[in-house]
């Protein structure tokens, strides 16, 4: 069974991109905010060894977390986890916060355990002045490329020529299936690399069309190409296509 949020507190999916180093701290945190429902990949980063030298960074291993947190949580997690992880500085990793539109029905009534209505009045109340106090920012897009292993490569390269300044590779896998599993009549393979890009909403079109023009569905890398608005993020600074600063 799955729920409409509409008629509950909205889920928020926190997400963040650290260096492998720090993730003993992120687990940390973790722990002490319980986030329950939350999971850690290893991922790789794709910038060049000059934007890494520019931004102080050690390395390009990774470490990917993302939490689905009740909206009376996800604001202050969200903020503990920048100021934790030091991520409003250059180099420190990126954090960004998106909406959840349905989730199941297990997850929702674990969310509204020991969530009052006067802490869900609070929160409604305080949504017309956060959304007038907050500082307008740049409108920006989570792409997610979902294609086989080896072909990452592919995807970074068709997306920096359409302006990308670098992503986060997730290698991932197809379980449950003894063969190859088909979606929507495309073959998918067991072994999938994941290229994460966050860029602004108004390159996200130009981006999507050049990944999947290199690596979609009717290509070798049989990619799948979908986008997510996120509503704020931390660590990056978006500027125009193909910009470095």
């Amino acid at each position: 069974m799955v729920l409409d949020v509409a008629f509950n507190p909205a889920p928020k999916l926190v997400a963040a991109i650290i260096d492998r180093a720090e993730a003993k701290r992120l687990e940390s945190l973790l722990h002490e905010k319980r986030a329950r429902f939350h999971y850690i990949m290893n991922g790789s980063g794709t910038a060049s060894s000059e934007v890494l030298k520019i931004f102080g960074l050690s390395g390009t291993d990774k470490t990917v977390c993302v939490c689905v947190e009740p909206a009376a949580r996800a604001g202050a997690f969200y903020t503990a986890l920048i100021e934790r992880l030091e991520l409003t500085r250059p180099g420190r990793g990126i954090a960004f916060l998106l909406p959840v539109s349905s989730l199941s029905a297990s997850v929702s009534n674990a969310f509204m355990a020991g969530i009052t209505e006067q802490t869900i009045e609070r929160r409604l109340e305080n949504m017309d002045s956060e959304r007038i106090e907050k500082e307008p920012e740049l409108e920006a897009e989570l792409i997610l490329a979902v294609v086989g292993r080896g072909f990452s490569k592919g995807v970074m390269e068709a997306a920096k020529t359409a302006g990308a300044r670098g992503g986060t590779i997730i290698h991932a896998w197809q379980r449950g299936a003894e063969e190859d599993i088909k979606f929507f009549g495309i073959s998918i393979q067991e072994e999938k690399e994941i290229v994460a890009i966050v860029t602004p909403k108004t390159q996200k079109k130009e981006l999507m069309q050049a990944i999947s023009k290199a690596c979609g569905s009717k290509t070798e890398a049989k990619g799948i190409v979908i986008s997510l608005p996120i509503e704020s993020f931390a660590g990056i600074e978006l500027g125009a296509p193909g910009k470095e600063g």
